[in-house]
């Protein structure tokens, strides 16, 4: 905790998941006096952590990966001293078992992007050559998709028919692209617009080597990076306040102040980092300014993750996580990672979770163990302890063609900023946009009151 409360902070930052802690550290790193207000009790957004009541764990509120291609996110945990909290592959390497129980592995090997990939694929038994040489048609969009100035795919394109217009066979869209699409997008390859899954794909596959890899967290997610953010903040003289939950008062195109617990600032800037759902219920006052803003984001629908928390009597994954292709259930992951070898916790994700999400707790857990008993065999020997399920219904905002407009980080307010990784990043709803969103938010204020707290500060 900070040594003594901040009463005059330069910039206010409403929210501490990864959007609102990184534009803080930003902000903190060049010298202004930083007050994040958190309504949560606890730090995190919605990647977050809580203790499990029966075993004592840790345990995330669904299971966050992060890509080698996640630039903004890496530099704000080294920032922060939390980069030894996560576990980078060297290069992309991923185990599938397919809806026939069989079991396969894509690793690509240390080449130039994107031949590392081909080289991959085509060393892959789970495809044919029809399969394999398919690929070979990603090639142009995939470098269109590079130039954000360029169209990569057409308005109202979904991600499945733009795979389809490229050539890419059904195994090949099973296997790989519609995996990757789910994990990226939270939403079916039928509904999800083309556009920002195939800027993540020239994120991942055209750039560098490494940045198609996986990147696991080591510590449950409060200690990956939020308490570390908090250190960084109040030990640099800002304040971290959670349990507050926060009101911003307008008036026309100025911030009166700002509220939370009883106490009111009139700091120089405001960040918003609250998501979509919640950013009606922030403001109070006079709205005109931002009524545009307010409207779309109340008319963004959202998409739902569930996972499956299972305990066994014995280890069943020899391996960190693998993806079911074509489950309800697409990726299962074993907490040993973070738990150490003796822990025998899987983490069971489906993402785009619309039919299943509303399914009683009996029910999601009864059919995630089934697809463990299809896929892995030594689950049929292994006794199930324990387990819960973890619903996130507003996990993400819809990506499907014909949503809102995503706002930028300037609002027509003065002072006024947005962060979340609702905001037009480009990329879909993944933590790398949310902390991009909180780096541009925080350059922003900077450029337009940093000189003024400079002076004031006699730096």
């Amino acid at each position: 905790m900070a040594m003594a409360l901040l009463t005059s902070p330069d910039v206010v930052v409403v929210g501490a998941g990864f959007a609102g802690l990184s534009a803080a550290v930003r902000l903190t790193t060049r010298g202004m006096r930083v007050l994040v207000v958190e309504g949560r009790s606890r730090l995190g957004g919605r990647a977050t952590a809580f203790a499990d009541a029966a075993t004592g764990e840790t345990v995330d509120n669904g299971q966050h990966v992060l890509m080698g291609c996640y630039t903004a996110t890496l530099a704000f945990l080294q920032d922060i001293g939390a980069i030894g909290h996560v576990r980078r592959q060297p290069t992309l390497s991923v185990t599938m078992i397919d809806r026939a129980g069989k079991r396969s592995r894509l690793a690509c090997p240390p080449l130039p992007a994107p031949w590392h990939l081909l080289a991959g694929v085509i060393e892959w038994e789970a495809l044919d050559w029809a399969d394999r040489l398919s690929l070979l048609r990603m090639a142009t969009p995939l470098k269109l998709a590079r130039d954000p100035k360029r169209l990569a795919a057409s308005p109202g394109e979904t991600v499945e028919t733009w795979l389809i217009r490229h050539g890419q066979t059904e195994r090949l869209r099973e296997m790989l692209w519609r995996p990757l699409a789910l994990a990226a997008l939270n939403q079916p390859a039928d509904r999800a617009g083309a556009a920002p899954f195939a800027r993540v794909l020239a994120e991942m596959f055209t750039g560098d080597t490494a940045a198609a890899s996986i990147v696991l967290p080591t510590q449950p997610l409060d200690a990956m990076y939020a308490e570390p953010a908090r250190t960084f903040i109040e030990a640099r003289g800002g304040e971290v306040r959670t349990g507050a939950t926060a009101t911003i008062r307008l008036s026309g195109v100025n911030v009166t102040d700002v509220e939370a617990g009883g106490q009111h600032w009139l700091p120089r800037a405001v960040i918003a980092a609250v998501p979509w759902f919640a950013i009606h219920s922030l403001f109070d006052g006079r709205l005109d300014a931002i009524a545009d803003i307010v409207e779309r984001a109340g008319h963004m629908s959202s998409s739902p993750i569930a996972t499956v928390n299972l305990w066994f009597d014995r280890p069943v994954l020899d391996e960190p996580f693998v993806g079911l292709p074509g489950r309800v259930m697409q990726w299962v992951f074993d907490k040993r990672t973070v738990f150490g070898d003796s822990a025998s916790h899987l983490s069971l994700v489906s993402s785009g979770a619309d039919a299943i999400v509303g399914l009683p707790n009996d029910q999601l857990i009864a059919l995630a163990h089934a697809e463990l008993l299809e896929s892995l065999p030594p689950v049929r020997s292994a006794r199930l302890l324990r387990s819960t399920v973890v619903r996130e219904r507003q996990a993400t905002f819809s990506l499907a063609p014909g949503q809102p407009a995503r706002p930028a980080t300037e609002t027509p307010v003065r002072g006024l900023f947005l962060a979340g990784d609702w905001i037009d990043t480009g990329l879909p709803a993944t933590i790398e946009s949310a902390v991009r969103a909180g780096h541009r938010a925080a350059d922003a204020v900077s450029r337009e009151v940093g000189h003024v707290v400079a002076a004031a500060s006699g730096r």
